[in-house]
């Protein structure tokens, strides 16, 4: 039950208290996503007569409403609630719609199992204030609790106490229904305090808990106009985010700015695929007067890695300014409250993820989505909802995807890959149990048929992809049977969120692709040209040969871009092997796209080319091998770009 018929006379405006914004939301939409998030049975929102119509129209998850017709306080407004609870209904947890829009939902949880471990009649938040005016105070004596008391009715001495209580409260149905009418208005404002109700429950000897804050920081009350520009400034308002044209800093840029907040960015190039109709400006370079107006800087973990001098970084902390990757960033603040689904592996996370996105949006679920790859019918990476839900790539390189706490979390594949972060094959199997730890309890894991066996937990439901009967006889309008395996696991996602799975097939069967996954760029003098980001052996085999499968009549050539010394040296003689075996009909090699590496560029792609024998051939610089291509061009019908760096840009050359 969410109490939200406050006037708020203290914020000397017209506008109920609980429709201000925060960060461009108003506060009762973040708390009510925080209480949606965790799954309880039923959540009721009272609001006054006053506010009810604008209560109603900006939450998009239709909660019941009561109505409180006269402000006669809390527990009035909380009788006014218990109208419209559910038979079978336990438990009641109270939340003041204001106080509570910056509580984590773990921490919630957390009060709930204490008051169901205790039997607690009652059980509420405390905290420790340094100024505490305008409060309730907790009255103890001897440590031991003896009430609240309301500002408003404390002598002088009980104004001097500093633990306050926080407007979290969680109640015995029961016991609530047979003790609020035994309270009494106050004698200075006539008001009906659920506070009172303590004083009630302790002389009855009932069991009464309190839960202490540990992190105060998620308790704010925001009564005033100063209260409601300090909640503002909390959730750093303005972010500046450096290297904003990736494909993931982009989409999180875009989410930011649908979510309200103010967004900057630069980027040592300016323009990508990704940043093209965001609407911000993006400043060329890296400098620290980017920084004059910023609450947060938002940075690519490669940051760091590339140039961990940087002086906007430098600039950045000497002024105080909190530094997080996109990847915190998105997991602390834009997941804030939502009801997250996170797809890992090595491979086949952005179609999957894309598929996933495309079911929920064919079900009317309306997610907000965060793709590592352009989705075609979207024109781009990422996409913005009213609802709930947060879809989003889960990445491990650098151990990305620990940001993340999912409710549904999808591992496709585990295999040893980024060897430059991940030293062994046991270190990349910690890192993906750290992400199943992640899961919210109650939550569920979907998992590929995947060698590496994990520890899985007891408070989360596991699923293996494919091994529902129901979820066969995939069809898929993209080219690549492997492909059945993403949208398996996306059906899988459907059936854990009880969608129609007839209707999610016929979504997948929809579903146009990605770009850089197969995707046909053009044809030029009757020859067609893909594009595709593979990088690890095994990926480069099944998708060049699914190609090959395609057009099993066509010459194929596969341009392939080495990608990172320390991926093409760790796994040499895979990428010997996958090439060697795939069916195209010829190879060239390009210079090695080296990343956040440095090294020689052509020495180890050559010593590539050389093993794969006479079927590959070393074609030098991305110019070059255009030039190749081109002086080649009538012995092919189709050419396949492969990597995950400028090699994309092949096409370009020739349109």
């Amino acid at each position: 039950m969410v109490l939200a018929a406050g006037v708020g006379k203290r914020m000397k405006s017209k506008t109920s208290k609980v429709l201000h914004e925060v960060a461009g939301k108003p506060i009762i939409t973040r708390t009510v996503g925080i209480v949606a998030s965790l799954n309880p049975s039923q959540i009721v929102i009272v609001a006054s007569s006053q506010n009810a119509k604008d209560v109603k129209r900006i939450l998009n998850e239709k909660p019941a409403i009561a109505i409180q017709k006269e402000a006669l306080g809390t527990a009035d407004a909380t009788k006014a609630g218990l109208t419209k609870i559910k038979e079978g209904i336990k438990d009641i947890a109270v939340l003041y719609g204001d106080d509570t829009a910056f509580y984590k939902p773990q921490t919630i949880l957390n009060v709930f199992a204490l008051h169901r471990k205790t039997s607690a009649k009652i059980t509420f938040v405390t905290l420790e204030k340094e100024n505490p005016s305008g409060l309730g105070r907790i009255v103890r004596e001897n440590g031991k609790l003896i009430g609240i008391v309301e500002e408003k009715d404390a002598t002088k001495k009980e104004r001097q106490i500093k633990e306050i209580n926080d407007g979290l409260y969680f109640f015995s149905k029961d016991w609530l229904l047979q003790n609020l009418s035994k309270l009494l208005p106050s004698p200075v404002t006539g008001e009906y305090y659920l506070t009172d109700l303590i004083k009630i429950a302790l002389s009855q000897n009932q069991k009464v808990e309190t839960y202490k804050l540990k992190d105060p920081g998620q308790w704010h009350g925001i009564n005033t106009p100063e209260e409601l520009e300090e909640a503002n400034s909390k959730l750093k308002n303005k972010i500046h985010i450096m290297g904003i044209v990736g494909a993931g800093a982009a989409a999180v840029a875009g989410i930011a700015k649908a979510y309200g907040f103010k967004v900057s960015g630069c980027d040592i190039s300016p323009q990508s695929a990704y940043s093209k109709g965001l609407g911000i400006k993006v400043q060329k370079g890296h400098d620290s007067g980017h920084l004059k107006a910023a609450d947060m800087l938002i940075i690519s973990p490669a940051v760091l890695k590339l140039d961990p001098k940087n002086r906007e970084v430098a600039k950045a902390k000497s002024l105080k300014i909190p530094v997080s990757t996109w990847q915190e960033f998105q997991g602390e603040y834009l997941q804030e409250g939502k009801f997250v689904i996170a797809v890992a592996g090595a491979y086949g996370k952005s179609t999957t993820t894309a598929m996933v996105s495309q079911i929920l949006i064919d079900a009317g679920l309306d997610p907000t989505c965060e793709v590592g790859a352009k989705v075609l019918s979207w024109d781009k990476n990422f996409r913005v909802g009213k609802s709930k839900y947060f879809v989003c790539e889960a990445d491990e390189y650098n151990n990305n995807f620990l940001n993340y706490s999912p409710d549904i979390a999808v591992i496709l594949n585990i295999v040893w890959e980024h060897p430059d972060f991940f030293k062994s094959e046991k270190d990349i199997t910690a890192s993906y149990q750290k992400f199943i730890d992640n899961i919210k309890p109650g939550g569920t894991l979907i998992t590929g048929s995947d060698p590496l066996i994990l520890k899985h937990r007891k408070n989360v439901k596991t699923e293996k992809i494919g091994s529902d009967p129901n979820i066969t006889n995939i069809k898929l309008s993209i080219i690549g049977n492997f492909r059945k395996e993403n949208a398996a696991a996306a059906l899988s996602v459907a059936k854990a969120l009880n969608l129609d799975l007839q209707k999610a097939k016929k979504s997948i069967e929809n579903f146009k692709g990605l770009g850089r996954r197969l995707e046909l760029k053009g044809e030029i003098d009757g020859v067609k040209f893909y594009d595709d980001y593979a990088v690890q052996p095994y990926t480069v085999k099944t998708t060049a040969d699914a190609l090959k499968e395609e057009f099993k009549d066509k010459k194929v050539l596969l341009v392939f871009e080495p990608h990172t010394f320390s991926r093409i040296e760790t796994f040499f003689g895979d990428f010997v092997s996958a090439l060697k075996k795939s069916n195209v009909d010829k190879i060239y090699i390009t210079e090695v796209f080296t990343a956040r590496e440095k090294g020689n560029k052509k020495t180890l792609a050559k010593k590539l080319a050389k093993k794969v024998g006479k079927k590959a051939k070393f074609t030098g610089s991305l110019a070059q091998t255009a030039q190749e291509v081109k002086d080649n061009l009538g012995k092919f019908e189709i050419v396949l770009s492969m990597g995950a760096g400028d090699i994309y840009k092949l096409y370009d050359f020739f349109k």
